[in-house]
């Protein structure tokens, strides 16, 4: 099991003990090192200006992403060397938050739980899910698993000073939502992970891992990543360095592993940083973890 400490007080541990130079020390990503993932992104790409408000990430093939952005019906098509994108629109302006890849094509995630589902290969809208929700509900992340050939869509907020997260299942077979949530997290477990009474954990990107099973969660608020097992249910968490996850909202997987994480820009460009995937280091960090 991993645990995560706060930034400051990792980054003080490094000073003290002298492992990291000061340079080094501004390019850690995560506290502690993710397994099977270099500790500073191979490549940051600066991402141009229709991407500034970037939302949600998806694979599309080698050396090209799918992108959205919260205030337009449009896909990117993102290439993940030169930053070149490919604009496809699909529909009216909206907030829409993720996307994600499935055999019938990318699935749109909006800030309600609707859902809209694009041509893979034109981005034309082919069917759209007003799918229902209570009030406060509000979303930002959704999943494809794989093996029951459903999505996950998890809430940001899950209601009215509700401190826990919900994975409502959205069968692809049927094109009906389950009425029950099958995911349920209380933000209780990330604090108790994370040794921090203080986390406000509300889900901003999630995708399952191609080669590992595991379900990856990123939060943008808490500045973290759990990395929970198929049912949904964390096992670790992983502090991000604010100075490279300004306002993290995208995350996916390439088949063979790699790791891309899109940040929202703010003050500055939004950026897109990879991460190569390493099974023999993953598998190596796992077997020292567990003696």
């Amino acid at each position: 099991m991993f645990h995560r400490l706060t930034w400051n007080s990792f980054l003080s541990l490094l000073v003290v003990t002298g492992f990291l130079s000061c340079n080094q020390l501004s390019g850690v990503c995560f506290v502690p090192a993710l397994p099977g993932y270099p500790n500073q992104p191979s490549h940051t790409l600066l991402l141009k200006k229709p991407l500034r408000e970037i939302s949600g990430i998806s694979f599309h093939n080698n050396g090209q992403l799918a992108a959205i952005n919260d205030e337009q019906g449009k896909l990117f098509v993102l290439s993940t060397t030169s930053g070149k994108i490919n604009t496809l629109s699909f529909g009216e302006k909206g907030d829409y938050e993720d996307i994600v890849r499935t055999p019938e094509g990318y699935y749109v995630l909006r800030s309600d739980g609707s859902l809209f589902l694009l041509d893979g290969r034109n981005g034309k809208l082919l069917a759209d899910y007003p799918l229902s929700f209570s009030k406060y509900t509000e979303f930002e992340s959704i999943a494809y698993d794989q093996d029951q050939n459903r999505l996950l869509l998890f809430c940001k907020n899950c209601g009215q000073g509700e401190p826990v997260v919900f994975g409502w299942a959205f069968n692809l077979n049927t094109h009906q939502l389950e009425e029950q949530p099958v995911v349920q997290i209380g933000w209780d477990i990330f604090r108790k992970l994370a040794k921090d009474d203080t986390i406000e954990f509300q889900p901003s990107a999630a995708a399952f891992h191609p080669i590992t099973g595991d379900l990856y969660i990123l939060s943008s608020t808490a500045k973290l990543l759990a990395v929970c097992n198929r049912e949904g249910q964390p096992e670790s968490v992983y502090g991000l360095n604010p100075d490279l996850f300004q306002q993290p909202e995208g995350l996916c997987f390439a088949p063979n592993g790699d790791l891309y994480i899109s940040n929202e820009g703010r003050q500055s460009k939004a950026t897109l940083l990879y991460f190569p995937f390493d099974p023999e280091q993953a598998e190596t960090n796992i077997q020292t973890i567990n003696k």
